[in-house]
């Protein structure tokens, strides 16, 4: 069996990366005999593989309507494939399926959340992302709500299986040292969320339930990791909320640094919000923050509900809810014991969804095809 598989990156800096390094590191290891395809402009991001790659895909595009999409009629020889598998959805599902097509091989589509939806709802994109779709012997997805949404609005019923991603559960048992961390803290509780700063992800939500909570007690921080467009907002809502010198904003962390960060987390509280076919598909950062036996509160956003387990590893509230969202941070702060119980319940649901696990399920869905 000898697998084609495309992908956009696998840079492990951003979730589409992470996924791809992971699942082809694990395909390594089994021995399965694949090759990844990624775009020319992968080749800048210099790492080492023991896999095979070949850097033959065209530029990254999110609409059809530019020059760069005659790129995407250019042929890639895949005679020798017994199937390709596109990672992702659009845009590289156009052309993997296009190409599984010229050279009659089975298919199959990943579509992760927001790239799997959205392109249904214009022209010239639905058509092909359609096609596609039609074209696959399966669509892989992350979650149960990336499989609903994506019948509910491209109106047809293709045929799904769902697989969860996975966390590198071992890289989160290691230890490190989070003194320079708790030193900022000074013994608070401390709350973390870890992603982009802009609106889906929904920090606004925690500040503003914290602005609340700072009426009945103050023992408490919030740390903010990652960056974005929608900093300064919140920076501003911060002061708003009168919570100066409590929401810390600590940029982008890599490697031990962000780990470091979960470890030292009492609560990982991340809200996020489903805005214009804009959504988790799953939440990889959930089982990160698992893996380090931190409970959970979330909103019931996306594809949330497949990576938290409501009142098992997690609180999840509904989206949008401040107050909701404040009272689950003070239900965790006044009892130790669940806490300590949903970390315990999230480490061992992070366990079982370790890339070694997950790839296996892949590796069965090829073996069936």
């Amino acid at each position: 069996m000898k697998i084609a598989l495309f992908s956009s990156t696998i840079n492990e800096t951003n979730g589409y990366g992470n996924i791809t390094n992971e699942l082809c590191t694990q395909f390594f290891k089994m021995g399965i005999n694949f090759t990844l395809f990624l775009p020319k402009s992968e080749m800048n991001y210099i790492k080492k593989y023991d896999f095979k790659i070949e850097y033959k895909l065209p530029p990254y595009i999110f609409r059809m309507r530019t020059p760069k999409i005659f790129e995407y009629l250019s042929n890639i020889d895949l005679s020798s494939f017994d199937l390709v598998h596109s990672l992702f959805d659009f845009p590289y599902c156009v052309m993997a399926a296009r190409l599984a097509n010229k050279y009659n091989k089975n298919l199959i589509i990943g579509a992760q959340g927001t790239y799997g939806v959205l392109p249904l709802t214009y022209w010239p994109e639905k058509y092909f992302l359609n096609w596609s779709y039609k074209k696959a012997k399966l669509i892989i997805v992350p979650s149960v709500f990336t499989k609903e949404k994506i019948q509910e609005v491209s109106g047809k019923y293709y045929n799904f299986k769902v697989i969860h991603n996975g966390v590198n559960f071992n890289r989160f048992q290691k230890s490190v040292d989070t003194s320079d961390i708790k030193e900022k803290t000074e013994g608070k509780r401390m709350l973390l969320t870890v992603g982009g700063l802009k609106g889906r992800k929904g920090q606004d939500i925690v500040i503003k339930a914290l602005g609340i909570l700072r009426k009945k007690r103050s023992d408490f921080c919030y740390m903010l990791v990652g960056d974005g467009s929608w900093k300064e907002y919140l920076e501003n809502l911060t002061k708003k909320e009168g919570l100066e010198g409590k929401v810390f904003f600590e940029g982008e962390k890599r490697g031990e640094d962000l780990i470091k960060y979960f470890k030292a987390a009492d609560i990982y509280i991340h809200t996020p919000r489903f805005k214009n076919l804009n959504f988790e598909g799953f939440g990889i950062v959930y089982l990160e923050a698992s893996a380090c036996g931190k409970p959970i509160i979330a909103a019931d956003s996306g594809g949330v509900k497949d990576a938290v387990l409501d009142k098992k590893t997690g609180i999840i509230v509904p989206e949008e809810n401040i107050g909701m969202t404040e009272e689950a941070i003070e239900k965790l702060f006044n009892n130790n014991n669940l806490a300590r119980e949903l970390g315990r319940n999230g480490e061992n649901y992070a366990k079982i969804h370790d890339w070694s696990i997950i790839a296996n399920k892949f590796v069965e869905v090829y073996k069936n095809i």
